[in-house]
């Protein structure tokens, strides 16, 4: 379906439209009209129309145009609006028009070049910076995760035609919505859950991909943003030593079946303690030698045992499903470096996989000062 849309001459968008039973067509506000008399007891009448925010930012950096309405909320429409050449929006206010170079709309007729999601794509890999690419495909993915699905095991294929696109700019493996060529700053995405809603994000009942990936949860995603003295500095501190990705079918940047990276890097074990109440997930991390840190969690936790290696019983942490009690937990965890950047190392906090002892699932994310990792022994971890 990618290559239809980057393929065709224009993508008509029913904006307005959140399914293919509303109407693309509705009757207009009309405007609102004033009359009023001049100096000289002329007649003219002012109108006006309430119009949505929607322009685009005034700076060309900035962010691109927002067209509105409830199509705009479904995900596999993302990839319609990025990948197309032109897209002609059917709003409920007025036409919009997008392009890679501009953005016209009935309400702002001014001539100008404007940043636009036709145009994410096109400007990165024409800037010829790998960073550029990276950059774009971030900024998609946090747009992508607000949105969505109607089938939840839709995640990776309806986003696999922008994947297709940046592996052909970037030469890269695809690792389940992760990059190779870019992976310690993709394995540090972070949930983005607002404190108010903290406890109702919780862990799909049904696995859809591996807890390293974002496509394993149904939350809102934010990378990391570095500033530009912060990017200078940016160290990856893990190594890829082997991936493994099945597809389920044909499309190789699909929904996938298993997956698992195996890593080495620096770790250290460390102390997850919250108090949390179905209302309130909080959780603090407490490395030996340092002060206690707040995490920032992938969702809900819960404390489990597992049987380890030599047959004997051990406690971990893991994602919680919906419906689970949640209490207070004190639990061992594993910290795993993955970047260090302006004398703070940045990681995954991991529990065991009540799957397979062997190897660790991700719960979060951590950000702290180096000192903590002073004593960091490197591992091999395997995560699933």
């Amino acid at each position: 379906m990618g290559s239809i849309y980057q393929n065709s001459y224009i993508t008509v968008s029913a904006t307005n439209s959140g399914n293919g039973s509303a109407r693309c067509l509705v009757e207009r506000r009309k405007p609102i009209k004033i009359p009023y008399e001049n100096t000289t007891k002329k007649e003219f009448a002012l109108r006006a129309r309430k119009i949505l925010d929607h322009h685009p930012a005034a700076d060309p950096n900035g962010g691109p145009a927002r067209p509105v309405g409830p199509l705009t909320f479904r995900a596999w429409a993302l990839q319609e609006h990025v990948l197309s050449t032109r897209v002609l929006h059917y709003t409920a206010t007025e036409l919009l028009f997008e392009c890679k170079t501009t953005y016209r709309c009935e309400c702002m007729p001014d001539r100008k070049a404007y940043p636009t999601t036709p145009s994410l794509i096109p400007k990165a890999v024409a800037s010829k910076k790998l960073e550029s690419v990276w950059q774009a495909w971030e900024r998609i993915v946090e747009q992508y995760s607000l949105r969505a699905l109607t089938v939840p095991s839709d995640k990776l294929p309806a986003i696999s035609g922008i994947a297709s696109k940046i592996r052909k700019a970037a030469h890269s493996e695809y690792l389940a919505g992760l990059w190779k060529g870019n992976l310690a700053l993709d394995l540090l995405w972070h949930a983005s859950i607002p404190p108010a809603s903290s406890g109702s994000a919780f862990a799909l009942e049904t696995w859809r991909a591996p807890s390293f990936s974002w496509a394993s949860l149904d939350v809102a995603i934010n990378y990391t943003l570095l500033d530009d003295e912060e990017r200078e500095t940016f160290t990856p501190t893990v190594t890829l030593l082997a991936s493994s990705i099945t597809p389920t079918g044909l499309n190789p940047m699909g929904a996938v079946s298993s997956g698992s990276l195996t890593l080495r890097g620096p770790t250290t074990t460390a102390t997850l303690s919250s108090d949390q109440s179905p209302e309130d997930c909080t959780y603090t991390l407490l490395i030996k030698g340092t002060s206690t840190i707040r995490i920032t969690q992938d969702c809900c936790l819960v404390e489990i045992s597992f049987k380890n290696e030599e047959g004997g019983q051990g406690n971990t942490v893991r994602r919680a499903q919906p419906g689970e009690p949640l209490g207070q937990l004190r639990v061992s965890v594993l910290c795993l470096s993955v970047a260090r950047y302006d004398n703070v190392v940045a990681g995954l906090v991991l529990g065991v996989s009540e799957q397979n002892p062997k190897a660790w699932e991700r719960v979060g994310t951590f950000a702290v000062g180096t000192e903590a990792f002073q004593n960091a022994e490197e591992k091999e971890v395997i995560l699933v």
